[in-house]
């Protein structure tokens, strides 16, 4: 698989994307004065001992643990990684590795893009859906109370590895989580992409890494497009306005879901909304409801909840004075940007989610 470039930024698969990082430390050793490898309790267990292992110019580093979750993504752990990285001794020619899942990806970098004024760093996403998310585009950020990402940075990182290594240990509900983002690219981009994931009877590591490059070269060249969301770059927020305010309502709560999960409920939703305002084919609003019921849980809606969700919804960070800002889809592959929904339109497109 080639590998991919957006400015400096090298986007590196399998393998041969670890044996580059493995040149990069070698090449650049006299100009990195320390190493520091930020994960969480997960990656730290399950990734950690594989990649060092590979990498034989990695010498001496430090480590940063912090405790797993979207609930921990927010200024209050940047700030204790600031003060950590202050207190080892981490100057402007130290590099961050980031070795984790989203929630690892997007706050390492934002703490690195910060941290005196910006140090250099590496993102090594080990669940498929920072694989297929974080690992483009130069988003970085962190949550402000149940506001997914409204504090953050557009930042590239020096280099991201995409390997399978890291998948195998991944639990059922961490591979649907990062499945949902890819059905979004088929769905918004590319109908052959959306019919090989929809036809994978049982979602499997088989042929994971082909799926996975097609999904990052569909994100890929978008971003190339619009590196910092003014325009069709937009299209990648499919399911997201319902999915993020679903999400942040039932973080923190024992019904909480993972974001790929929450981005399902969303695509449902915004597929109905779709068939009102650009034409969808209804059909297809039925039936791919009934597929993502049959994949993933039913998340616990009830109509008792849509005030929150809408309170949350408002808060989006892609609305505009003109009101809350969706992204619809004309035809499977087709997508149509810039769509703003009354309130009880919305209402009722979640609605048939949870009917």
């Amino acid at each position: 698989m080639n590998e991919l470039h957006i400015d400096k930024c090298q986007i590196l698969f399998g393998d041969k994307g670890i044996a580059s990082l493995d040149e990069y430390l070698e090449k650049n050793a006299e100009n990195i004065t320390k190493i520091i490898i930020l994960g969480d309790t997960n990656s730290f267990e399950h990734a950690l001992v594989p990649l060092v292992e590979r990498l034989e110019h990695l010498g001496e580093y430090e480590m940063i643990e912090i405790d797993p979750g979207e609930e921990n993504k927010n200024i209050d752990t940047c700030t204790q990684l600031w003060e950590t990285l202050a207190e080892i001794g981490a100057d402007r020619r130290s590099l961050l590795i980031n070795v984790g899942g989203g929630v690892v990806c997007d706050m390492g970098g934002y703490v690195a893009s910060c941290y005196m004024r910006g140090i250099r760093f590496i993102n090594i996403p080990t669940t498929l859906l920072s694989q297929v998310d974080a690992s483009v585009g130069g988003k970085t950020g962190v949550d402000l109370g149940q506001l997914k990402n409204i504090v953050g940075l557009f930042t590239l990182p020096e280099m991201v590895v995409v390997s399978s290594l890291f998948l195998s240990t991944l639990p059922q509900r961490e591979i649907l989580s990062g499945f949902a983002e890819m059905i979004k690219h088929g769905l918004i981009m590319s109908e052959k992409h959306w019919k090989e994931l929809s036809s994978q009877a049982d979602f499997s590591l088989e042929k994971i890494e082909k799926l996975v490059y097609d999904s990052v070269k569909i994100k890929y060249d978008v971003v190339l497009q619009d590196p910092h969301e003014k325009g069709i770059r937009k299209a990648l927020n499919f399911g997201h306005t319902i999915g993020h305010a679903i999400e942040g309502h039932l973080m923190n709560t024992q019904n909480a879901i993972s974001h790929g999960h929450a981005v399902a409920v969303g695509m449902v939703s915004e597929v109905w909304l779709s068939t009102k305002i650009c034409g969808l084919d209804e059909h297809f609003a039925t039936s791919f409801k009934e597929y993502i019921k049959e994949m993933y849980p039913l998340a616990n809606i009830t109509e008792d909840d849509l005030p929150d969700v809408m309170s949350l919804m408002a808060h989006d960070k892609k609305n505009t004075e003109r009101g809350i800002n969706f992204s619809l889809l004309k035809n499977i592959g087709e997508v149509s940007i810039d769509h703003y929904i009354p309130e009880e339109t919305i209402k009722e497109a979640i609605r048939f989610y949870i009917s």
